[in-house]
């Protein structure tokens, strides 16, 4: 497994909790190129800030290959 990059909160600068990973559907020429083959969609991460609650998301690594 890769090792997974930190993320800051975009409120206060601490460092944010994993908290899910979430499948997108692909909806768009975009999309696909960053596409799961796997999993049929686009993987986005979801965290928490642990410190002021706030929440933010991104698109996970695009798998190798």
């Amino acid at each position: 497994m890769a090792e997974q990059r930190r993320m800051r909160c975009p409120a206060c600068g601490s460092e944010m909790n994993h908290h899910a990973d979430k499948l997108l559907l692909p909806t768009g020429a975009a999309d696909e190129s960053s596409m799961d083959p796997v999993f049929g969609g686009v993987v986005e991460e979801v965290y928490t800030c642990p410190v002021c609650g706030a929440s933010a998301w991104r698109r996970a690594p695009a798998p190798p290959g």
